[in-house]
Parts: C-alpha cells; structure tokens; sequence
C-alpha cells in the first residue's frame, strides 16, 4: 500500500465516523505515511493504516503524534518478526 492510498482510506474512515473533522487528522498522518513506506515496505503501510482505521471505527482519531506512536511499534514488531527486511 503507498503513503497516499492510506491516507485516502483513513480519510474516508474517519469522514464517515467523525463528520468534518476528520480530513485535517487524517492528512497530518502523510508524513508517518511516508516514513514507514520509506523504512518498511506497503505491508508495514497497510498495518498501520488498519491499526490506525480500528481505533476511528472504535470512535477514536488518533493525533500525528499517537500515529507516530503506532509506526514505531509497527517497525519494531518488523524489526523483531523479519530481521528488519
């Protein structure tokens, strides 16, 4: 999954579940996005974009930070699971 594409379906989760507010949270998660694309891969995208979508379907709109919070453990598990690769 690409940055871009994660953070379209996020937008659309969290459209549907927190009216307008949504958008703005949705589009600060592009730089996570990116950084995990950039040290992983789209399966490591994906993963935090499913993590991230659970928490909004649960009523919840992580901040970029929380969402940073996420990617770290995303990477890590990959780190501990996979070498890294």
């Amino acid at each position: 999954m690409e940055p871009e594409e994660a953070v379209r379906q996020l937008e659309y989760a969290i459209d549907a579940s927190l009216d307008e507010t949504g958008q703005r949270a949705a589009a600060g998660y592009r730089p996570t996005f990116e950084r995990v694309a950039a040290d992983a891969d789209g399966t490591a995208v994906y993963t935090l974009a499913s993590k991230l979508s659970d928490e909004v379907v649960a009523g919840g709109c992580p901040t970029p930070a929380e969402a940073n919070e996420r990617a770290e453990r995303v990477l890590g598990d990959r780190a501990y699971t996979d070498g890294g690769a």
